[in-house]
């Protein structure tokens, strides 16, 4: 054989559904529900793509995953319990737009209960909530700290440093404004292009976005004070938002 290995969606399919029917075989009446979620579920798999399961069964605690190769196709099998799941969908932080797409986004293959749909539903509930103290939380432990690590790397480090840096300060500016909108990413690859139209956003992160995705090409200069400016936009967003993202005095109030 030939390796990495061609499959139709056909193929992706029809071992999605043999993995379901082991599954039941395997858990019972303890299995709730299963679903494909990623590039599959999307409709946007390729000749080379891998095949993502998500297994929904009794009980609580449960997190396990299961990855193997079979005729040079790739499945992962994430088994969860449901607390493990509404966990993920409702505790906001940095990996929160990831993590809930995930689920809201999921293509039942077997779900008897809707257990699916009231994911769904759960997610609906929560982005009614008010998401300051969660845009205020993930700037103060990640974002903040990061502007000032490419700012960094640009006046010490090397013009490589910069440039990976820069695709890597992008990732988490674009995360953070998932949260910011209220809204999840299902895919990695698409993340330039999702996070630069979101509705809530900023003049120099588009800037940033434009090099990440080879569109211009700046020196580490430029893209420094394209940070600058970046974190000064933000700042300016938050202080109109009334987040307060400073405080006077140290204390170890949560």
């Amino acid at each position: 054989m030939h390796y990495p290995v061609k499959k139709t969606r056909e193929e992706r399919l029809q071992l999605a559904q043999e993995i379901v029917a082991k599954l039941k075989e395997q858990y019972r009446d303890n299995l709730l529900a299963v679903a494909i979620v990623g590039s599959v579920a999307r409709g946007e798999d390729k000749d080379f793509s891998d095949l993502d399961m998500i297994a929904v069964i009794q009980g609580a605690g449960i997190a396990d995953d299961f990855n193997a190769i079979i005729d040079g196709l790739k499945y992962t099998v994430d088994v969860f319990s449901q607390d493990i799941i509404l966990g993920k969908i409702t505790t906001v932080h940095m990996r929160w737009p990831f993590l809930a797409g995930k689920f809201v986004t999921a293509i039942p293959l077997y779900d008897e209960r809707g257990v699916f749909a009231s994911y769904k539903e759960t997610f609906q509930t929560l982005v009614q909530r008010d998401f300051a103290p969660y845009v205020r939380q993930v700037f103060v432990e990640e974002i903040y700290e990061e502007c000032n690590k490419f700012i960094n790397t640009t006046c010490t480090g090397s013009m490589g440093q910069a440039y990976y840096n820069a695709y890597h300060l992008f990732t988490k500016f674009a995360i953070f404004l998932g949260i910011v909108n209220k809204s999840f990413y299902t895919s990695a690859v698409a993340l330039p292009e999702r996070a630069m139209a979101l509705p809530i956003n900023f003049p120099s992160f588009r800037l940033l976005g434009r090099f990440v995705i080879g569109e211009v090409i700046y020196n580490p200069e430029q893209l420094r004070d394209i940070v600058e400016g970046m974190m000064f936009e933000v700042i300016d967003y938050l202080r109109s938002k009334s987040i307060e993202f400073e405080t006077r005095e140290i204390s170890f109030e949560l």
